[in-house]
Protein backbone atom coordinates (compact mmCIF):
# COMPACT_ATOMS: atom_id res chain seq x y z
CA UNK A 1 0.00 0.00 0.00
CA UNK A 2 2.83 2.40 0.83
CA UNK A 3 4.33 1.69 -2.57
CA UNK A 4 1.05 2.75 -4.21
CA UNK A 5 0.96 5.94 -2.13
CA UNK A 6 4.55 6.73 -3.14
CA UNK A 7 3.77 6.15 -6.82
CA UNK A 8 0.64 8.30 -6.53
CA UNK A 9 2.61 11.11 -4.86
CA UNK A 10 5.31 10.88 -7.56
CA UNK A 11 2.64 10.99 -10.28
CA UNK A 12 1.00 14.04 -8.67
CA UNK A 13 4.40 15.77 -8.48
CA UNK A 14 4.99 14.92 -12.16
CA UNK A 15 1.58 16.35 -13.09
CA UNK A 16 2.30 19.53 -11.11
CA UNK A 17 5.65 19.87 -12.92
CA UNK A 18 3.87 19.40 -16.28
CA UNK A 19 1.31 22.06 -15.32
CA UNK A 20 4.11 24.52 -14.53
CA UNK A 21 5.88 23.67 -17.81
CA UNK A 22 2.59 23.96 -19.74
CA UNK A 23 1.93 27.41 -18.19
CA UNK A 24 5.44 28.52 -19.19
CA UNK A 25 4.85 27.27 -22.74
CA UNK A 26 1.49 29.10 -22.87
CA UNK A 27 3.21 32.34 -21.80
CA UNK A 28 5.94 31.82 -24.39
CA UNK A 29 3.32 31.08 -27.09
CA UNK A 30 1.45 34.28 -26.18
CA UNK A 31 4.69 36.28 -26.44
CA UNK A 32 5.47 34.71 -29.84
CA UNK A 33 1.96 35.52 -31.09
CA UNK A 34 2.37 39.13 -29.93
CA UNK A 35 5.74 39.44 -31.71
CA UNK A 36 4.24 37.85 -34.85
CA UNK A 37 1.36 40.34 -34.87
CA UNK A 38 3.81 43.25 -34.45
CA UNK A 39 5.98 41.88 -37.26
CA UNK A 40 2.99 41.47 -39.57
CA UNK A 41 1.94 45.09 -38.86
CA UNK A 42 5.49 46.28 -39.55
CA UNK A 43 5.58 44.36 -42.85
CA UNK A 44 2.25 45.92 -43.88
CA UNK A 45 3.56 49.39 -43.00
CA UNK A 46 6.77 48.79 -44.96
CA UNK A 47 4.77 47.59 -47.96
CA UNK A 48 2.64 50.75 -47.76
CA UNK A 49 5.75 52.95 -47.53
CA UNK A 50 7.29 51.07 -50.46
CA UNK A 51 4.17 51.69 -52.56
CA UNK A 52 3.96 55.36 -51.53
CA UNK A 53 7.67 55.89 -52.20
CA UNK A 54 7.37 55.08 -55.88
CA UNK A 55 7.60 58.73 -56.87
CA UNK A 56 9.34 59.92 -60.04
CA UNK A 57 8.44 62.28 -62.86
CA UNK A 58 9.87 63.87 -65.98
CA UNK A 59 8.06 66.34 -68.18
CA UNK A 60 8.88 68.46 -71.22
CA UNK A 61 7.80 72.08 -71.27
CA UNK A 62 5.87 72.38 -74.54
CA UNK A 63 6.06 71.66 -78.22
CA UNK A 64 4.90 75.12 -79.31
CA UNK A 65 8.13 77.14 -79.31
CA UNK A 66 8.72 80.21 -77.14
CA UNK A 67 7.30 80.80 -73.66
CA UNK A 68 7.66 84.42 -72.45
CA UNK A 69 7.11 85.85 -68.99
CA UNK A 70 6.19 89.41 -69.95
CA UNK A 71 6.14 92.00 -67.13
CA UNK A 72 5.66 89.51 -64.29
CA UNK A 73 7.24 86.17 -63.46
CA UNK A 74 5.55 83.15 -65.00
CA UNK A 75 4.87 79.78 -63.38
CA UNK A 76 6.04 77.08 -65.77
CA UNK A 77 3.73 74.22 -66.59
CA UNK A 78 5.65 71.31 -68.08
CA UNK A 79 2.73 69.77 -69.93
CA UNK A 80 4.44 67.00 -71.89
CA UNK A 81 4.53 64.12 -69.38
CA UNK A 82 7.32 61.64 -70.04
CA UNK A 83 6.77 59.68 -66.83
CA UNK A 84 4.76 60.37 -63.69
CA UNK A 85 5.04 57.42 -61.28
CA UNK A 86 3.00 58.23 -58.21
CA UNK A 87 1.10 61.02 -60.00
CA UNK A 88 2.76 63.68 -57.81
CA UNK A 89 3.44 66.13 -60.66
CA UNK A 90 0.52 68.08 -62.14
CA UNK A 91 0.79 68.86 -65.84
CA UNK A 92 -2.15 71.24 -65.32
CA UNK A 93 -0.63 73.45 -62.59
CA UNK A 94 3.11 72.78 -62.97
CA UNK A 95 3.42 71.91 -59.29
CA UNK A 96 4.98 68.80 -57.78
CA UNK A 97 3.21 67.89 -54.51
CA UNK A 98 5.08 65.57 -52.11
CA UNK A 99 2.97 62.49 -51.35
CA UNK A 100 5.34 61.29 -48.59
CA UNK A 101 7.74 62.94 -46.18
CA UNK A 102 11.23 62.41 -47.51
CA UNK A 103 14.28 63.63 -49.35
CA UNK A 104 13.72 64.35 -53.05
CA UNK A 105 15.98 65.23 -55.95
CA UNK A 106 14.82 67.73 -58.59
CA UNK A 107 16.55 68.54 -61.85
CA UNK A 108 15.76 70.89 -64.70
CA UNK A 109 17.20 71.89 -68.03
CA UNK A 110 15.85 74.83 -70.00
CA UNK A 111 16.81 76.27 -73.36
CA UNK A 112 16.39 79.48 -75.32
CA UNK A 113 17.70 80.92 -78.54
CA UNK A 114 19.33 84.02 -77.09
CA UNK A 115 19.94 87.15 -79.09
CA UNK A 116 20.68 89.95 -76.61
CA UNK A 117 18.21 88.51 -74.08
CA UNK A 118 18.20 87.18 -70.57
CA UNK A 119 17.09 83.66 -69.84
CA UNK A 120 16.33 82.82 -66.23
CA UNK A 121 14.81 80.04 -64.16
CA UNK A 122 13.90 79.83 -60.47
CA UNK A 123 12.96 76.85 -58.32
CA UNK A 124 10.47 77.32 -55.47
CA UNK A 125 9.37 75.27 -52.46
CA UNK A 126 6.04 76.38 -51.01
CA UNK A 127 6.44 79.80 -52.62
CA UNK A 128 9.97 80.36 -51.28
CA UNK A 129 12.79 80.53 -53.82
CA UNK A 130 15.36 77.76 -53.44
CA UNK A 131 17.61 78.74 -56.34
CA UNK A 132 17.83 80.86 -59.46
CA UNK A 133 19.98 80.80 -62.58
CA UNK A 134 20.37 83.43 -65.29
CA UNK A 135 22.12 83.61 -68.66
CA UNK A 136 22.71 86.47 -71.07
CA UNK A 137 23.89 85.74 -74.57
CA UNK A 138 24.06 87.68 -77.81
CA UNK A 139 24.99 85.10 -80.45
CA UNK A 140 21.45 83.90 -81.23
CA UNK A 141 22.37 80.23 -80.77
CA UNK A 142 20.86 77.79 -78.33
CA UNK A 143 21.83 78.35 -74.73
CA UNK A 144 20.98 76.04 -71.82
CA UNK A 145 20.61 76.36 -68.07
CA UNK A 146 20.66 73.18 -66.02
CA UNK A 147 20.85 72.39 -62.33
CA UNK A 148 19.46 70.22 -59.57
CA UNK A 149 18.79 70.21 -55.84
CA UNK A 150 18.22 67.71 -53.08
CA UNK A 151 15.33 68.92 -50.91
CA UNK A 152 13.65 67.59 -47.78
CA UNK A 153 9.86 67.79 -48.12
CA UNK A 154 6.92 67.18 -45.85
CA UNK A 155 3.68 65.65 -47.12
CA UNK A 156 1.90 68.28 -49.22
CA UNK A 157 4.93 70.52 -49.83
CA UNK A 158 4.99 71.93 -53.36
CA UNK A 159 7.89 72.49 -55.74
CA UNK A 160 7.65 74.42 -59.00
CA UNK A 161 9.68 76.41 -61.50
CA UNK A 162 9.16 79.99 -62.69
CA UNK A 163 10.80 82.28 -65.19
CA UNK A 164 11.42 85.87 -64.10
CA UNK A 165 9.78 88.87 -65.76
CA UNK A 166 11.28 89.57 -69.16
CA UNK A 167 12.68 86.05 -69.56
CA UNK A 168 11.86 83.59 -72.27
CA UNK A 169 12.37 79.85 -72.89
CA UNK A 170 12.11 77.66 -75.95
CA UNK A 171 10.98 74.09 -76.39
CA UNK A 172 9.66 71.84 -79.12
CA UNK A 173 9.03 68.14 -79.68
CA UNK A 174 12.70 67.45 -78.83
CA UNK A 175 12.15 68.28 -75.12
CA UNK A 176 14.95 70.84 -74.80
CA UNK A 177 13.36 72.12 -71.57
CA UNK A 178 12.54 69.48 -68.95
CA UNK A 179 11.70 69.22 -65.25
CA UNK A 180 12.29 65.97 -63.34
CA UNK A 181 12.20 64.77 -59.77
CA UNK A 182 12.12 61.64 -57.66
CA UNK A 183 12.06 60.49 -54.05
CA UNK A 184 15.51 59.45 -52.85
CA UNK A 185 14.22 58.00 -49.57
CA UNK A 186 11.26 58.47 -47.19
CA UNK A 187 11.79 59.86 -43.68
Amino acid sequence: MQALKDRLAASETGIDDMKVENAAQDAELTAVKTRLAATETEVENLQKITEESKVAFSAGLTDSGFIEAGDTELNLVFSRIITNAGEAYSSTTGFFRAPVRGVYYFRFTVMDLLASRYMGIRMFKNGQQLMGLHEYNTDGYASYLSSGLTVQLEVGDKVNLKIPAGSRLYDNVNNHSTFSGFLLFPL
